[in-house]
């Protein structure tokens, strides 16, 4: 019960002072039309799947995937800035805890430019959107959304350690989106590179709701895509745990949370 107490006030706090940044307000306010513009001159042209499919549908993700990546990594390194990453590590309260209401935090805001742009798209564009499955499309939505809580926490952990985390940041934004095929099929890539396609969450998750907007041709074939996107979530989990284990141990040994 105390650790939900903490989850919750970690939320709401991570919610509000995300919005007292501009930046951020810029990143799931604004930065979603000029994705959706983006995604449009690119595909404008293209079969009405695959304006649905990379417009609509990637630049929500791309707009989703954008915010909370911003904002997991960011947080590591704002509270590095104000001085208080050493007190959150060292509190009554286990980081972990703190870190995943921050993420819950950061991935409810990182919503709002998911619907921003399928407004923008289907009103400005005029595109229809119908939806072949439309429970499971909300339970496709669903898991992908959940399935961004553990790859942002395994991010933040990854860079809790490290002094460059603005430049990390930037760093990693690019390849998920195009390794999981949300601005273009990952068959137009290497094939040796959709090894790394297939045990990142986003991939399952825009396979599943594509098909839930298309249509399912295999029911079991959706199945295993949602069993696929819960084990490799399920994978992150455990790693983020296990590293949160270690940068605890270790950052007590060398004491590197702080600025200098």
């Amino acid at each position: 019960m105390y650790n939900m107490y903490a989850i919750k006030s970690s939320c709401l706090l991570q919610i509000v002072q995300s919005f007292s940044r501009a930046t951020f307000k810029f990143c799931i306010l604004v930065q979603p039309i000029f994705y959706s513009l983006m995604m449009y001159m690119i595909y404008q042209g293209y079969s009405h799947e695959h304006i649905i499919s990379y417009v609509i549908i990637g630049s929500g993700l791309l707009s989703l995937w954008s915010s909370v990546c911003f904002s997991s990594a960011g947080d590591i390194q704002r509270e590095r800035d104000m001085g208080t990453l050493e007190l959150i590590m060292t509190s009554p309260v286990d980081f972990k805890v703190i870190l995943f209401g921050k993420i819950i935090g950061n991935t409810l805001l990182g919503l709002i430019p998911l619907l921003i742009s399928f407004i923008f798209i289907t009103l400005f564009f005029k595109i229809s959107f119908d939806v072949a499955h439309l429970e499971l499309l909300i339970l496709s939505l669903l898991l992908t959304v959940i399935s961004f809580i553990p790859i942002s926490l395994l991010i933040a952990c990854c860079l809790t350690l490290s002094r460059q985390v603005r430049a990390l940041m930037n760093c990693i934004e690019y390849p998920i989106y195009i390794l999981c095929g949300i601005v273009f099929p990952i068959e137009l890539l290497p094939v040796w590179t959709r090894v790394f396609s297939y045990i990142l969450a986003p991939t399952w998750g825009a396979k599943l709701i594509r098909s839930s907007v298309f249509g399912i041709d295999s029911m079991q074939m959706f199945w295993m895509n949602v069993l696929s996107i819960v084990l490799v979530s399920a994978f992150y989990t455990i790693i983020s745990l296990l590293l949160l284990k270690k940068i605890d141990k270790l950052t007590r040994i060398n004491a590197t949370l702080g600025v200098h």
